[in-house]
């Protein structure tokens, strides 16, 4: 849900008047006129079945993705107490904020749309709250994330000291405590409020440079320049790449590996998030909402939802993206499925990095046991009937012969001897 919308469908009064310096009070003898140019411009059926559409698959997408931000925290906390690294925190304080927005705020917000009698002032203003909160956290975990590799690559020597655990774990405690103070202060001094039962988050006309401000230093600034670090460390890498790469260690390859995550990451949300931010803010500073023509508030229109559905979709792709492309979180996670236990056992036994538990050497032990127990059977009783064979045959005597020595048994002897004795 989105706070400064450009036109909804079911609060055209209220976001017309938003766009305007049109106080509340004079509402009730506008409401009339912008109910009949909803009628003209925005009466779309094409439009209707569009955004009912995208809502329900939205809201499929976004039950799935609280599943696998779930996931990516379970990989973080796990990967964190390996490995000590200070990149999982940031993943982990990101994916927190994206989980805030797919198991409540998005659901909520598309469920709204849908039933009216869900439109109630509360809700949607907790909504709208967690909102802002959400995106706040997201954007700038995003930035300490490239912030941390930045440190990494561009200055070795002093990362240890500048980006430890404990400071890590304090920038993500100061992530959150800046993001809810702002957002607390908007709420509790009315700078924003919930116009009636429409969901449709105003501003008073002299506070309205609170909005630009929380656009600014949450949204556009943080990504704009997660967006340039990350170019900047993914050139640098491919640099150190193609040189001579002898005396790298293992940590170094796998910070090195992480890039390709936090490069996917920092442009999806780029290509997400701030083409909405900027638009808005064009918006408000650029052009006056009431004197586009019908058609052009169509347009505008259609661009908004378009851009306004790629924002929801920020929070469903970010998990996907940590936990396909980013090897450690993929292999942790197809660990944790194989090894989903059937019944009272798991259906395989999947144990990292080659290791083996104590019970399965012990049953690889029997094993060997076993099959080195049936071959000495199975060697005994091949010698046992060798034994038996060559007992019940009669002995055998060499006989000579014209052409030499040959081999005789005592019966076939015998016969001759009686035969020559008749």
């Amino acid at each position: 849900m989105e706070e400064i919308p450009f036109e909804t469908i079911d609060a055209v009064a209220s976001t017309f008047l938003e766009g305007t310096t049109t106080t509340v009070s004079s509402i009730t003898s506008t409401t009339a006129d912008v109910y009949a140019e909803y009628e003209e411009c925005y009466n779309d059926p094409m439009f209707t079945i569009f955004t009912y559409t995208v809502d329900d698959m939205l809201l499929a997408a976004s039950m799935a993705a609280t599943v696998f931000n779930v996931m990516v925290i379970f990989c973080a906390i796990k990967l964190f107490k390996r490995s000590g690294d200070t990149m999982h925190l940031f993943i982990l304080n990101m994916t927190v904020g994206d989980l805030v927005l797919t198991i409540f705020c998005h659901p909520n917000e598309l469920l709204i749309r849908k039933h009216d009698f869900l439109q109630q002032k509360h809700l949607c203003a907790v909504v709208h709250y967690f909102n802002w909160i959400g995106l706040a956290v997201s954007g700038l975990s995003l930035t300490l994330l490239n912030v941390d590799k930045l440190i990494y690559f561009r200055w070795p020597l002093n990362y240890d000291r500048s980006m430890s655990k404990r400071r890590a774990a304090m920038f993500c405690l100061a992530i959150w405590a800046v993001s809810i103070g702002f957002v607390s202060y908007c709420w509790l001094f009315n700078i924003v409020y919930i116009f009636h039962q429409d969901c449709s988050l105003q501003m008073s006309p002299s506070k309205k440079f609170y909005y630009e401000i929380f656009t600014m230093l949450f949204c556009v600034l943080p990504v704009t320049s997660s967006l340039i670090v990350s170019i900047y460390l993914f050139n640098l890498t491919r640099s150190k790449r193609n040189a001579t790469n002898a005396g790298d260690t293992s940590a170094f390859k796998n910070k090195v590996k992480s890039l390709a995550f936090i490069f996917a990451t920092t442009t999806w949300t780029s290509c997400s998030l701030l083409p909405y931010r900027i638009v808005n803010l064009a918006r408000i500073h650029l052009f006056t909402w009431s004197e586009l023509s019908c058609e052009g508030k169509q347009r505008m229109n259609w661009i908004a939802w378009v851009l306004v559905y790629l924002l929801t979709l920020n929070p469903i792709i970010n998990p996907l993206i940590t936990s396909l492309i980013y090897a450690p979180y993929r292999l942790t996670i197809k660990k944790f499925l194989v090894n989903i236990p059937v019944g009272n056992r798991p259906l395989y036994s999947y144990q990292p990095d080659g290791l083996q538990s104590d019970s399965s050497f012990a049953s690889v032990r029997r094993n060997r046991n076993r099959r080195s127990s049936c071959t000495e059977l199975a060697s005994l009783r091949q010698s046992t009937e060798v034994v038996r064979i060559s007992m019940s045959e009669p002995p055998v005597t060499p006989m000579k012969s014209d052409d030499g020595f040959s081999f005789e048994s005592q019966s076939s002897s015998d016969k001759k001897l009686q035969a020559g004795s008749k």
